[in-house]
Parts: structure tokens; C-alpha cells; sequence
């Protein structure tokens, strides 16, 4: 039975569980967010307790009770956070309104917690985050990660996500009061990527920043070949690893593209689940992932345009893969096999 926990409250917890990672989902992103736990238990250097929210209207019974039965495979303690959704939370693009929790959760856990975005891949060393969100010397109210390009970002209303001072996709919350998003939010008017936009409207002045390394975008690298391996990767975009037909996955690992981590994420899930009750339901669950999101024809749909057409041609999708190749300088880095 699914584990429904309106607010997980630290008495509650066990000892270890004390340092809480949240993240959220629907019915689209629930594969991303298996592999996303698995790489969070197989990274951790202790354990950690995990609360997943989501909308209730989103995220159906059928999917509770499969992430609830994982999370119990891989030893992850963990509970559910069910929230309400509203009509302030609207999809923008191909961000869903599942974003928006991110607000409420804060809300709804005081304690030092970590939000983690579900289309994301951990490795060691994530969770030193926990030492600088549970530091009280550190009179700091959002902890984020650097942008790491070190050009000067200016919040504006008209801004693009990637201007913005810091991304959203990690953050950390130290057990201070939380500021009133609700009032950023209905004088944010229409602008990119709002949820965003009003975390920095909210904390970019007074946020504490670590290293990029804590939440690394994938569209600004093309190769971990000459980089470190970070040890948060963000795969930012419409278009997710999982969306990729595993044939080509090869060639992310031949060029060391960021995706090639989250490859590696999902084969340690797999053998974890391996020989279990759960296993043919995720097998069956990756397969699914392969179509999941919404194709809208926008500029930033098409690598998931481009993925679904080499889902549908099978092996002759090798044909575009190839035809392609003298084009890779043009297309966006660290999002697809065409290198």
C-alpha cells in the first residue's frame, strides 16, 4: 500500500531520514523519476528519506502503487505528498504544471529539505548538499547552483530562462521561513518559464550559490570527455533521454554526451530490479516512456519530434542518424545521439 503522507514531519522520521529529498511527477515523467531515485540510493553516501509529490489529478493509482513497489526494491524509506492543483499553475511549453509543486512542497516541509528535479541524474557527491542546507552558520533562505558561464545575468520580465541568475531544477531549503511566492506569482504576468522567473524574483539577491557541478544543464555541454562529471546532471529541454530508442544510445557513450549518464542511471535500475516482482512492469513502463510528452510544433520540440520519427522508423532511423552527422555543429548540445 502506498505510503500517503500530507506532511512528512521530521519526529515522524527515522534518524537518517532526517535529510529529505523532494521531487515531484505525473503520469509522463514517472519512468524519468524511477531511474532519477535509483541514481539518488545508488550515489548516496547515507540514506536519505524521499517524498515524492504530485497532483492528484495527474499521477494515477496505477502509478502510485508501481512507484511505492520500486522505491520498496531499492531500499528507498520514502513517503507521498498528494497536493491540489490549481488554476495558477498552468503548462507553459513543455513544462508541465507538475513544476509548480516545487512552491508547495516548500510550503508544506519547514525543515531543511532538497528539491531535486525528477529529469535529472545524481552521482557521488550529491548529497553534500545536506551539509550546506543543514548549516545554521549559513543565514542564507534558498541554496542554488551557480550558472557557471560567469557572464552577467540580468532578471527582467522579458528574460529568457537561460538569462535568468540561476536555474531551478535544485534547490535547497534551509529550515527558515519561506517567502510569498503567491504574490510573485499574480504579479509575474506573462513571462518565460513563470515558476522560474519567480524563484528568482523571490531569491536572487539573497541566495547562497554552489558550484554549477550541483545542477549542471545539458545544453551547455557537449562532451564529458574533457569535463568532470558532475554530480547533478539536468537534462533541461522537451526532449529526455528516455525518449531516445536504445540503439542509438551507443553513440552517446562512444562521445561521452551527458545523456550517456542517465544510460548508465537506467541499467543500474534495471539490474536492481532485476529477478523481482516489479521488473516486467517497469520493462514494460521504459517502453511506454519512449512516446510520453506532448509534441506541440514549437522550435523547442524539435529534438522530441526528431526522437519520436526514430522511434516509428525502427532500425532505418540509423539512415537519419548518419544523414545528420555533417550537421551536428548546428544542433544543440548534449541532447540527442547526433554527434
Amino acid at each position: 500500500m502506498a505510503k500517503i503522507s500530507v506532511r512528512p514531519d521530521a519526529k515522524d522520521l527515522s534518524p537518517e531520514s532526517t535529510r529529505i529529498v523532494s521531487g515531484a511527477t505525473d503520469d509522463h515523467m514517472v519512468y524519468g523519476l524511477l531511474v532519477w531515485a535509483s541514481s539518488l540510493a545508488e550515489s548516496a553516501s547515507s540514506p536519505f528519506h524521499l517524498v515524492v509529490a504530485f497532483f492528484e489529478e495527474t499521477l494515477s493509482a496505477e502509478n502510485i502503487d508501481l512507484i511505492d513497489a520500486v522505491l520498496d526494491t531499492l531500499g528507498v524509506e520514502h513517503s507521498f505528498l498528494p497536493l491540489t492543483l490549481d488554476d495558477r499553475f498552468q503548462a507553459q511549453g513543455h513544462i508541465s504544471p507538475t513544476t509548480f509543486t516545487k512552491f508547495l512542497i516548500a510550503d508544506e516541509l519547514p525543515q531543511a529539505h532538497l528539491w531535486i528535479d525528477v529529469d535529472t541524474t545524481a552521482t557521488e557527491g550529491w548529497d553534500e548538499l545536506f551539509a550546506v542546507v543543514d548549516n545554521p552558520s549559513l543565514p542564507h533562505d534558498l541554496i542554488v547552483a551557480e550558472r557557471g558561464d560567469k557572464k552577467k545575468h540580468v532578471l527582467s520580465s522579458g528574460s529568457n530562462p537561460s538569462d535568468l541568475p540561476f536555474n531551478a531544477g535544485v534547490l535547497g531549503w534551509p529550515s527558515t521561513p519561506r517567502r510569498d511566492w503567491t504574490s510573485a506569482l499574480a504579479e509575474a504576468g506573462d513571462v518565460p518559464t513563470i515558476e522560474q522567473y519567480v524563484f528568482n524574483v523571490l531569491y536572487s539577491t539573497s541566495c547562497m550559490k554552489v558550484p554549477e557541478s550541483f545542477n549542471t544543464l545539458t545544453y551547455r555541454v557537449d562532451s564529458f570527455a574533457t569535463s568532470p562529471i558532475p554530480k547533478i546532471t539536468h537534462y533541461a529541454g522537451a526532449h529526455k533521454p528516455w525518449h531516445l530508442p536504445r540503439r542509438f544510445a551507443g553513440l552517446c557513450a562512444e562521445h561521452e554526451c551527458p545523456w550517456s549518464l542517465w544510460f548508465v542511471a537506467e541499467r543500474a535500475l534495471m539490474s536492481s530490479l532485476r529477478g523481482t516482482d516489479v521488473s516486467g512492469r517497469v520493462i514494460a513502463l521504459s517502453a511506454k516512456a519512449l512516446s510520453s510528452g506532448v509534441l506541440r510544433f514549437r522550435r523547442d520540440h524539435s529534438g522530441l519530434w526528431l526522437l519520436r520519427l526514430l522511434d516509428v522508423l525502427g532500425p532505418l532511423g540509423w539512415g537519419i542518424v548518419h544523414a545528420a552527422k555533417p550537421f551536428s555543429r548546428w544542433i544543440p548540445r548534449g541532447t540527442h545521439p547526433l554527434h
